[in-house]
């Protein structure tokens, strides 16, 4: 039986199954059902957790034989397998069918793999490990999903939020599920009974460089190049990497030229704002940034911002190296291009 994350509370509560496959694109929900496995196990009275990763300490014959005998100190138990490629080779695979094959009931198996594609889905030690028991899958939260499960998270953790403070904290951790799983934790000892809010969530992130970062965006968007420039210097003085103020930059652009394309083709900007998912709070950086900047140029920013990840990975070397190209990509966010440099600078 396959099952989505969020469904696996519901199961356990109905008893644990003997065999767990937890696989899918996103690490913080893998991680999260593999502890939730454990917990429940372990309130299901087995306190003998035997953990093993591929590559490290995994021996597949040590686990054949951990399966064939009693243990001296439990009646049941929980192995946990981890594996990092997804993939066990020819011997795992072999093994695993083995252990389900001649597993003692009392014995409990939960397989940790990450992001696996369709092969390792179809091959046969993954539909045995499947079939004999439950598969979780974390799928990957989309951007439109995002709200909601912010939403669901600060319910749990007892925090009201207003609809504009969900949305803004899903605009900052879009593509990064465990960041705002991390501020949302936070988020209790912080607010105690009061409601969050787009300026209380301001004033709760102000030193956070993730924070800043966009902060730096939205400048940039609103075509404030000194305001813009005096942020990134700090970010970098502060130890922060360009990785992340070139993806922040990278993320806002793919969406302006999608915006702009709609928009030339004669749609509305209300609807492509609604489409895009762009806060109310943020129209004006939007607005600013699209009369500013056409289409070809939003194109030859993408560029500039993929040129400049390949010199932050060292598959490009610059003389001025990986700051330098995150700077041009901010002055052309501005609409200024590097022949305007000293001009801005010396103003």
């Amino acid at each position: 039986m396959r099952i989505a994350s969020n469904a696996l509370s519901d199961q356990l509560e109905k008893g644990l199954s003997n065999t767990y496959l937890i696989f899918g694109a996103e690490p913080l929900l893998i991680e999260e059902s593999a502890d939730m496995i454990r917990r429940t196990a372990r309130q299901q009275g087995i306190d003998e957790v035997l953990r093993f990763t591929a590559g490290v300490d995994l021996d597949w014959q040590q686990i054949l034989d951990t399966g064939q005998s009693l243990s001296l100190f439990s009646t049941r138990r929980l192995l946990e397998i981890r594996l990092p490629t997804g993939k066990p080779g020819d011997a795992g695979a072999k093994a695993l069918i083995e252990f389900i094959e001649k597993a003692d009931p009392s014995d409990h198996l939960s397989i940790i793999l990450g992001r696996v594609d369709k092969a390792v889905q179809s091959s046969k030690w993954f539909k045995t490990v499947e079939s004999s028991g439950t598969s979780v899958e974390a799928r990957a939260v989309t951007a439109q999903q995002l709200p909601a499960w912010i939403s669901d998270r600060l319910r749990a953790n007892g925090v009201k939020a207003t609809r504009g403070a969900i949305d803004r904290l899903a605009y900052y951790s879009e593509g990064n599920l465990l960041f705002a799983a991390q501020e949302i934790n936070k988020l209790p000892l912080l607010l105690g009974e009061r409601e969050l809010d787009e300026s209380g969530l301001e004033v709760l992130v102000a030193d956070q460089a993730r924070f800043s970062v966009f902060a730096l965006v939205d400048e940039a968007l609103a075509g404030k190049a000194m305001t813009a420039l005096r942020m990134l210097y700090g970010l970098q003085r502060e130890g922060n990497e360009a990785i992340l103020i070139n993806w922040a930059i990278a993320r806002e652009v793919r969406a302006l030229y999608a915006m702009s394309k709609e928009m030339a083709a004669g749609a509305d900007q209300r609807n492509v704002f609604q489409q895009f998912r762009v806060w109310r709070s943020r129209e004006r950086y939007i607005s600013a940034a699209l009369k500013r900047l056409s289409s070809d140029a939003l194109g030859q920013l993408l560029s500039q911002l993929a040129f400049t990840d390949r010199v932050i990975k060292g598959r490009t070397q610059t003389a001025g190296g990986a700051w330098a190209e995150v700077e041009r990509a901010v002055l052309l966010l501005c609409g200024i291009t590097m022949l305007q440099r000293n001009t801005v600078l010396n103003n």
